[in-house]
C-alpha cells in the first residue's frame, strides 16, 4: 500500500509538470484549463491517503518522491509551466526538510533522554 502511495505521488508530480496548471486558460499561451490540468491534485491526495493508511511511520519518502519525480519529468522537456516546476521543487524541498526533522527529532530526544539517565 505504501508503494502504491509513492507511485501515485510520483504520477501526480509528473502530471502536474506536464499539464502546466499555472499556464492554462485563454489569457495564456498554454492549454485550455480542464479537469485534466488539476488531475494531479486527485493523484496527490490519493497517494497521501494510501501512505497514511499504510502507516509506514516515516514521512520523508513522500516529499522526496514528489521532488525527484517533478525534476525528472521537467528534465525530459515536457514542461507545461516553468512556474509549476519551480513551485513544486521549492515546496518539495521544504516539505522534505520538515519531514526529515519530524522523523528524526523524536529519536534524537529519546537518545538524549537515554544518555541523561
Amino acid at each position: 500500500m505504501s508503494v502504491a502511495g509513492l507511485l501515485l505521488i510520483a504520477a501526480a508530480a509528473t502530471l502536474g509538470v506536464r499539464s502546466g496548471v499555472t499556464a492554462c486558460g485563454p489569457q495564456t499561451s498554454g492549454p485550455a484549463c480542464t479537469a485534466g490540468n488539476a488531475g494531479w491534485i486527485v493523484l496527490l491526495a490519493a497517494g497521501v491517503l494510501a501512505a497514511i493508511v499504510a502507516g509506514s511511520g516515516v514521512l520523508w519518502p513522500l516529499p522526496a518522491i514528489w521532488t525527484v519525480a517533478a525534476l525528472l519529468s521537467a528534465a525530459r522537456g515536457d514542461v507545461g509551466s516553468t512556474a509549476f516546476v519551480v513551485a513544486a521543487t521549492a515546496v518539495g524541498v521544504v516539505a522534505l526538510g520538515a519531514a526529515i526533522w519530524i522523523d528524526v527529532s523524536p529519536r534524537a530526544r529519546q537518545r538524549r533522554a537515554r544518555r541523561d539517565r
